[in-house]
């Protein structure tokens, strides 16, 4: 074999390699984005700090099956966070612990949101603005593809967010 040979064989590898590298992590960008919807998908690369995504083992974020299934989170600190009726807000109970029910109403009381939830025993209860912690954006399924996509983004939105690229 030639030396022209041997390093037109090895180009084709890379370049193969390159394009299949291209496709499985445009397609993880697509499948991500068409799942939690394409405006947290862009904002989740210019406010990465106001995104979570946890794996909720305990089924303490909204979600109905025994899997452990992913929950996105959008912190209350966000800029432009809001929740509204129908929303699954995250927050500290009273006795400093954790909580996840649905918003069924939202008042006001002067400046301060109060949001009205009832828990798993229908016994309504209020919660002030100050102990939410955030706000479920969606729940995944536990599968290899959504494990990896979010893997991929989860990496992509802490390692190449927007600020990062114009800051230098």
């Amino acid at each position: 074999m030639t030396l022209k040979r041997w390093i037109h064989k090895k180009t084709l590898k890379l370049a193969i390699k390159f394009c299949l590298f291209l496709i499985i992590t445009s397609i993880t960008f697509i499948s991500i984005s068409q799942m939690i919807g394409i405006d947290t998908f862009l904002d989740s690369f210019e406010n990465s700090e106001y995104y979570l995504c946890l794996q909720d083992e305990d089924g303490l974020y909204a979600t109905n099956t025994n899997d452990r299934d992913y929950v996105i989170i959008q912190e209350s600190s966000h800029p432009d966070f809001s929740a509204e009726k129908n929303d699954y807000i995250i927050y500290l109970t009273n006795d400093n612990e954790l909580a996840c029910n649905q918003v069924y109403h939202v008042s006001r009381i002067g400046t301060n949101k109060r949001y009205h939830t009832q828990d798993k025993e229908s016994i309504g209860h209020h919660v002030f603005e100050n102990q939410v912690l955030g706000k479920v954006i969606k729940v995944l399924d536990d599968n290899i593809w959504n494990s990896i996509s979010i893997s991929i983004w989860d990496i992509s939105i802490n390692n190449l967010n927007i600020r990062a690229l114009f800051s230098k």
